[in-house]
């Protein structure tokens, strides 16, 4: 399935309210940046997935996640992200995440070593090793 790259940012009215942007960084990978500050709850995540699906049309890709200085998120949406990203793994290449505080650190190390056998992920603190290690990461018909 071909993504239109003209099309490579979700338009700002169409996100939901936690994130800052959506953008395709290539035609394999999507990036997904939070708001500062915000604190992500289950009925946020679960906009957040449907406008991930929907803007990607579910194409098979490799994913950079930026949470934002001081961007928390309840147990209730990190289990639903969990449980929805290890039951479409087919649909991730890979997926690096970038994280600015311990506490994100700690949540995200949790995070990855439930999803570790779903597909490669990783943890950064720099913006472009992250976009780096992604770029390695191998494109396959899956």
């Amino acid at each position: 399935m071909k993504i239109k790259l003209e099309s490579l940012t979700m338009p700002e009215n169409n996100l939901p309210r936690v994130l800052e942007s959506i953008s395709f960084l290539d035609e394999n990978t999507i990036e997904l940046r939070y708001k500062p500050s915000v604190n992500v709850t289950l009925d946020d995540m679960r906009e957040i997935l449907n406008h991930v699906y929907a803007f990607t049309q579910n194409k098979r890709l490799k994913r950079l996640i930026v949470i934002s200085k001081d961007a928390q998120m309840e147990l209730p949406a990190r289990l639903l992200l969990q449980q929805e990203n290890k039951d479409r793994k087919n649909t991730i290449i890979a997926e690096a995440v970038l994280v600015s505080s311990l506490t994100q650190k700690m949540t995200t190390n949790f995070y990855l070593k439930f999803i570790k056998d779903s597909y490669p992920s990783k943890f950064f603190t720099d913006y472009n090793k992250a976009k780096d290690w992604l770029n390695d990461q191998i494109v396959t018909d899956y």
